[in-house]
């Protein structure tokens, strides 16, 4: 039986071209999750660009197909890289106040001497103090003043009471020991009802709470753009991954350019034209 004779119009010569890009060795370079037919475009486009005619010529031509195919895929990795700098930035720096105020809690730091207070400028800490502040005044609206119920949130929030500057403390101990007056001592000093007294000290919670909340938006503002800034400056990859990134783009641009030299080269000789001689660099250090 004879053998079929293959392709004879020009249509079908080219589309025989692409046979070796489809099951050959240059086939492998299309990884599982890469588009085959995205590869087979690109090879297509060099090999109408190039018109290469003769195994070694259309051999080159599916060489830089894949060198071009590494080099796409070098630069989907420096997105890769950039993104996972930068996506992820606010989600580690939440991880990372959660794990600070779940340590403070941990290692007493309610009974420290600044108390919670001093670490408002963890957002989960600040979260916390004004948690604290309206279970304060829950407490102080529906029972009035008790020690035994007030003053262990005071001290978690103030931590200790001996402040060089005035705090909720103060201002709570002397309301209560105002509302802890005999009727003879109030009439004689001329000092507010128990009535009065836990009105003002709900009125002093009132204004910490409002201020808590405005440190809090205020705070957020500036995580935002400080966030802002961090993904800006996240923009390249580290150094040591660039650095990798570099030389194998390097290493593709050599490749590339030596491929296209040869075919260049080819294509002269079949071509009968003059054929200039190779140019070699040589680094002496």
């Amino acid at each position: 039986m004879a053998r079929a004779p293959g392709p004879r119009t020009r249509h079908g010569k080219n589309r025989s071209k692409l046979n070796a890009l489809k099951h050959g060795i240059f086939s492998s370079v299309v990884l599982a999750d890469e588009s085959s037919a995205e590869f087979a475009s690109l090879s297509k486009a060099l090999l109408q660009y190039f018109k290469p005619e003769g195994a070694m010529e259309n051999l080159l031509v599916e060489k830089m197909a894949m060198i071009l195919w590494r080099h796409r895929r070098l630069v989907a990795a420096e997105a890769a890289e950039i993104q996972n700098r930068s996506d992820f930035l606010d989600w580690d720096q939440q991880n990372l106040q959660r794990e600070e105020a779940v340590s403070m809690r941990s290692a007493g730091a309610f009974d420290a001497e600044l108390g919670l207070i001093g670490g408002i400028r963890n957002p989960e800490i600040l979260c916390r103090c004004l948690e604290l502040l309206n279970e304060l005044r829950e407490g102080l609206a529906s029972g009035g003043f008790c020690a035994d119920r007030d003053l262990p949130i005071l001290r978690k929030i103030y931590g200790d009471a001996n402040h060089l500057s005035k705090t909720l403390y103060d201002d709570y101990y002397c309301w209560r020991d105002t509302a802890e007056l005999s009727d003879q001592d109030r009439q004689e000093q001329g000092c507010a009802t128990p009535e009065q007294c836990k009105e003002a000290i709900l009125i002093a919670v009132d204004a910490e709470i409002r201020r808590g909340k405005r440190f809090q938006k205020e705070s957020a503002a500036v995580e935002a753009k400080r966030t802002k800034l961090e993904v800006l400056r996240h923009g390249v990859p580290e150094s040591s991954a660039l650095d990798r990134l570099l030389r194998y783009e390097a290493s593709l641009e050599r490749a590339f350019d030596r491929a296209l030299s040869q075919l260049e080269r080819l294509q002269r000789i079949r071509l009968g034209q003059a054929v200039l001689p190779p140019v070699r660099v040589q680094v002496e250090t």
